[in-house]
């Protein structure tokens, strides 16, 4: 029974693996944003404005050019005709 087991979990490696899903690999942005800007909050917290947009409202914003260049993980966001508005953002990378 020990070494179905393995076998079940090597085989499911080698499809993550196979399929580009590589454990520790960055997701993919929710929103990604051609521009913006950034706003301090406070205890190293932003709020993060983005113009050009597409994607998802979520969790995580890429803004590709500008002042505000860079991922974030933020705690809300809101996407809408190309805009983004997040808060409780901070810079990941």
């Amino acid at each position: 029974m020990r070494s179905a087991s393995l076998a079940a979990v090597l085989g499911a490696a080698a499809l993550a693996v196979a399929l580009g899903a590589v454990p520790g690999q960055a997701a993919a942005a929710d929103a990604v944003c051609f521009s913006g800007g950034r706003t301090p909050t406070g205890g190293g917290y932003y709020e993060v404005s983005g113009y050009g947009c597409d994607g998802h409202s979520g969790t995580s914003v890429t803004i590709r050019f500008g002042e505000a260049a860079g991922t974030y993980d933020c705690g809300w966001t809101f996407l809408w005709n190309s805009q983004l508005g997040a808060d409780n953002c901070t810079l990941t990378s």
